[in-house]
């Protein structure tokens, strides 16, 4: 599979994830175990929805909800 429809696809999974559990809170090794990704996907989907401002990351190297974690980005924003 293309790295781009690949990383698409995840997006898409791992997003939905965020959604119907809005207090996921992960690191990268616990998102790779979760849906046996390799790390460059893992990280690529994950730092996408950084940038978007959809999650956020933690002292604690951990991914999570921009809105659950002080941040003021709406829910659902940049999905």
């Amino acid at each position: 599979m293309d790295r781009r429809i690949e990383a698409g696809y995840w997006r898409d999974v791992i997003g939905a994830e965020y959604d119907s559990l809005p207090a996921l809170s992960l690191t990268v090794a616990q998102a790779r175990r979760l849906w046996a990704l390799d790390e460059g996907i893992a990280r690529r989907v994950l730092d996408s929805y950084v940038e978007s401002g959809y999650l956020t990351v933690t002292s604690g190297n951990r991914y999570r909800r921009s809105d659950l974690a002080g941040g003021a980005a709406a829910r659902g924003a940049g999905r």
